[in-house]
């Protein structure tokens, strides 16, 4: 059998052996992958719900514990208590849950996605009901139901998961859908709120889960069948194709590979030749061209690094091969260079920061100085400049006030100097010491930096007006071991690190100037001591 004969033939076969295995392969590892992408899409709609239902959670959460704090002043208000102690446990209990009802019946009402609501019940037995969003007939009971298929009570294994989750957990069961006799699965979260031992919760029905997964999945089937058919049309076409395009190959590739290895043997003898010009584009072709690309890569060498030495740096260099090791080294030449050059950029980068931080710092001090008589006035001037200084949007400051009337009274924050998108809004607001980020800030003395930012932050949690920013910076006003307010600035730019430096060297500087500043004198300012 010639090899006119035996190369098609044999070419044929190994074909379509490898389009069959490819074929076979690229099924299998599709429908591996569009499982996979269900099993994905259920897990990450899963965690999205749960994470949903965690916010929702944390918000009843942070109601409950604003009323709870301020039951407590009432409680001393109202009933002459000087402390909380002396009270009979069981007396101020009674008295704060009955100041906590307005918050439990605005949670009551609270609803989200198409059955979301929320529940709150006793953490320990009998589990007793305290709110119900949606079936008030619950509540004041002790109401038993199990977890399908188990002999375990559901309130009970809210309890148990918040105990192993160490505050809070998650508890899968089935439950009555609102507005329907349906005992469907349900997937809930819950918290414990710890002064009242009360379990806060909220679920989500998993028939919504996979109602997307089913759609998912559907789809996902629906392109696996699309993808097998053209698999198949297109082994079909290759095959043919290939078949004819060996046959005639082998009618013509004697004669060239013969001219090719007689061209080959005088190069091996070190000699420098010229390809031949065969004009074809199969195999034999691409030979010719491997030949010719060898011969001009030599060419391109010296071309390559004369560029290098002119410092053109960007100038195009392809090696022949991984084995091309003069040309993998001038590549790496080049690449050594490129990073010196680099290294020098950054440096020159890192320095112009350096000089607009400690230029700003410099600015920052003498508008300190020229101002310290007035606190607002200085307050005002500061943010101002600042926000200007470091391109921010939005911004204000927060400094701590005392009543002048009743001293002993626990400080509170005041907003004394605020700015939005370059004109000035006179605003008067005042916070708890330890209320939102601001107080966090104060409190704890540490900045703050966030980019996740909800879509009401501003107006919910710092009082500024303005569209919703990228990145929020709160930089304690602290000197020592003492804490005068805070410094909130938000833009839709993202700070660096370098901002931030200059934002807490002018907290600080603040923070100094405020320090002998009457107002602050003798004043107890040490954080440790306001609760």
């Amino acid at each position: 059998m010639t090899i006119r004969t035996k190369l098609p033939l044999y070419s044929t076969l190994i074909l379509l052996f490898a389009i069959l295995i490819l074929s076979v392969f690229s099924y299998i590892n599709f429908k591996n992958y569009v499982e996979k992408s269900i099993k994905d899409y259920r897990r990450e709609q899963t965690n999205l719900i749960i994470n949903h239902l965690k916010d929702i959670v944390n918000i009843a959460y942070r109601m409950i514990d604003q009323s709870y704090k301020v039951s407590a002043e009432e409680i001393k208000r109202n009933y002459g208590f000087s402390k909380l102690d002396t009270i009979p446990e069981d007396i101020a209990r009674m008295i704060r849950i009955n100041l906590l009802k307005i918050t439990v019946s605005q949670l009551r009402t609270l609803r989200f996605g198409r059955d979301g609501y929320l529940w709150i019940n006793e953490f320990d037995p009998p589990y007793t009901v305290i709110m119900h969003g949606t079936k008030p007939e619950l509540e004041g009971k002790s109401w038993v139901f199990f977890i399908p298929g188990t002999d375990i009570n559901v309130y009970k294994a809210f309890h148990d998961s918040i105990v192993a989750g160490g505050g809070a957990g998650r508890v899968s069961y089935s439950f009555y859908k609102p507005d329907s006799k349906k005992f469907v699965p349900k997937i809930s979260w819950v918290r414990l709120y710890k002064p009242l031992r009360w379990v806060i919760g909220t679920g989500v029905y998993v028939e919504e889960i996979d109602k997307m997964v089913a759609q998912k999945r559907k789809e996902l089937r629906h392109r696996l069948r699309v993808m097998t058919n053209y698999v198949i049309a297109i082994a079909v076409i290759m095959l043919s194709i290939s078949t004819i395009l060996i046959y005639l190959l082998a009618r013509s590739i004697t004669d060239p590979l013969e001219q090719i290895k007689n061209l080959m043997s005088k190069m091996a003898l070190g000699r420098i030749v010229e390809p031949p010009k065969l004009g074809r584009k199969d195999e034999i072709g691409q030979m010719n061209q491997s030949l010719a690309r060898l011969i001009e890569g030599f060419k391109r060498y010296a071309k390559f690094a004369d560029e290098i030495g002119k410092g053109n740096f960007d100038a195009q260099f392809t090696p022949l091969s991984s084995y091309d090791v003069l040309g993998r080294e001038l590549l790496l030449m080049r690449d050594r260079l490129v990073e010196a050059r680099k290294k020098e950029l950054e440096q020159i980068e890192q320095e112009k920061k350096r000089h607009w931080v400690s230029t700003g710092v410099s600015m920052f001090s003498e508008i300190i100085t020229s101002h310290s008589a007035d606190i607002e006035k200085l307050c005002d001037v500061v943010l101002q400049k600042l926000q200007d200084y470091v391109g921010a949007e939005v911004g204000g400051i927060y400094l701590v006030k005392f009543n002048e009337e009743n001293p002993q009274e626990r400080p509170y924050l005041e907003l004394v100097a605020t700015y939005a998108y370059n004109r000035k809004k006179i605003m008067k607001k005042q916070l708890e010491i330890n209320e939102g980020l601001v107080g966090a800030c104060v409190t704890e003395r540490q900045p703050i930096y966030i980019t996740d930012i909800p879509k009401n932050y501003i107006q919910l949690t710092t009082g500024l007006i303005g569209a919703k920013p990228k990145n929020i910076y709160i930089s304690p006003i602290k000197y020592e071991f003492k804490v005068f307010g805070a410094i909130e600035l938000a833009s839709v730019k993202i700070f660096d690190e370098y901002h931030k430096q200059l934002i807490d060297q002018v907290a600080q500087a603040l923070a100094v100037a405020l320090s002998t500043h009457p107002y602050y004198i003798d004043k107890n300012l040490n954080v440790d001591d306001w609760f």
